[in-house]
C-alpha cells in the first residue's frame, strides 16, 4: 500500500488565476479569505498548486495478515506561480509472520506544472521519481521508478469540486532484490465543502498492474476541517473493493499547514 500511496500524488488549483471582471456573474469571485481558499480546493484537492507542510500517520492491514505503519512527511514548495516541487519521505514499520522490520522508506520527488486554468477549471502535468532509498528492500516500493501523469479538476458548483488523475509509475533501474513496478492509476474524486471550514472527500482508484496483468479497485473516504488559521486536520479510511485481494483496510490521520499563496493570488485577493 506504500507504493499505492506514492502513486496517487498530483497537482493543483490555480495559484495565479485571473479574477473575474467586476459585475461578471458568470464567474465566481476569487478567494478573499482562508475560508474561501479552502472552499476553492486549497490543501484539500490532490489537483492543487498550494504550498504546504503535511505530516500524516497511516496504518494498513493486508489480507495476508501483515500490517504496515507509516509516518509520512510531505513538503510542497511553489515556484513562479505555476510550478510546485514536492518532497515525500516515510518512516515505516512492517509486521508479519516472520517478525517486524522498521526503517526509512523510499523517497519521492515530484514536479507539478500548470497547463492552464480558469476560475472553474484547471489542468496540470506531473513528473517525478521514486528513489530506492529504503533502508531495507521490504520497506521500499520496488526499484527506482519514473512517475508521470496528468490531472484536471472542474468546479460545477461552489461547494463541489470533481477531479480526474491519470498516473503511470514504472521501474527504470535498481537492485535485483527489489521487484519491478509498472502500474497505471486512474483516480476519480469528488469533494463537497461544508460549513465551518469542513470538507468531505471520496476517491475511487483503479490500479492496473501492467507487469502482473492484474487490476484492483480501491475506495477511500476523507473528512477534514481547517481548525486554526491555516492549520487543518483530516482522517480517512479506505478498503479494496474489487480485484485480487491485497488490502483489508487502511486508516490515515494527519495535520497540514497551508503556506501563503503566491503573489499573483495575493494580488487578486487584495482587490
Amino acid at each position: 500500500m506504500g507504493s499505492l500511496t506514492s502513486l496517487l500524488l498530483a497537482a493543483a488549483l490555480a495559484a495565479a488565476d485571473p479574477p473575474a471582471a467586476p459585475g461578471d456573474a458568470s464567474e465566481p469571485d476569487e478567494p478573499r479569505s482562508i475560508e474561501d481558499e479552502v472552499k476553492s480546493g486549497a490543501g484539500v484537492s490532490p489537483v492543487e498548486l498550494i504550498p504546504r507542510l503535511e505530516l500524516r500517520q497511516s496504518f494498513v492491514r493486508l489480507s495476508s495478515g501483515a500490517s504496515s505503519h507509516l509516518t509520512t512527511t510531505e513538503i510542497d514548495i511553489q515556484f513562479l506561480d505555476r510550478l510546485l516541487l514536492r518532497y515525500e519521505g516515510t518512516l515505516q514499520t512492517v509486521s508479519g509472520p516472520n517478525g517486524q522490520v522498521s526503517g526509512f522508506g523510499d523517497t519521492e520527488i515530484d514536479a507539478v506544472g500548470m497547463l492552464g486554468s480558469t476560475p472553474r477549471f484547471v489542468a496540470v502535468l506531473l513528473a517525478g521519481a521514486i528513489l530506492d532509498t529504503a533502508s531495507q528492500p521490504q520497506l521500499g516500493a520496488g526499484k527506482k521508478q519514473l512517475v508521470f501523469g496528468a490531472g484536471a479538476a472542474i468546479k460545477p458548483l461552489r461547494p463541489w469540486l470533481a477531479y480526474l488523475l491519470v498516473q503511470e509509475q514504472a521501474s527504470i533501474a535498481g537492485a535485483s532484490t527489489r521487484p519491478d513496478v509498472n502500474q497505471l492509476v486512474v483516480r476519480v474524486g469528488n469533494i463537497v465543502f461544508g460549513p465551518r471550514l469542513a470538507w468531505l472527500k471520496l476517491d475511487l482508484d483503479t490500479v492496473v498492474d501492467l507487469a502482473a496483468d492484474q487490476g484492483r479497485f480501491f475506495g477511500k473516504l476523507e473528512a477534514g476541517r481547517l481548525l486554526v488559521g491555516r492549520v487543518g486536520l483530516f482522517v480517512r479510511a479506505g478498503t479494496q473493493l474489487l480485484g485480487t485481494r491485497q488490502v483489508d483496510y487502511s486508516l490515515d490521520a494527519g495535520v497540514r499547514y497551508l503556506f501563503r499563496l503566491g503573489k499573483g493570488k495575493e494580488a487578486a485577493q487584495a482587490r
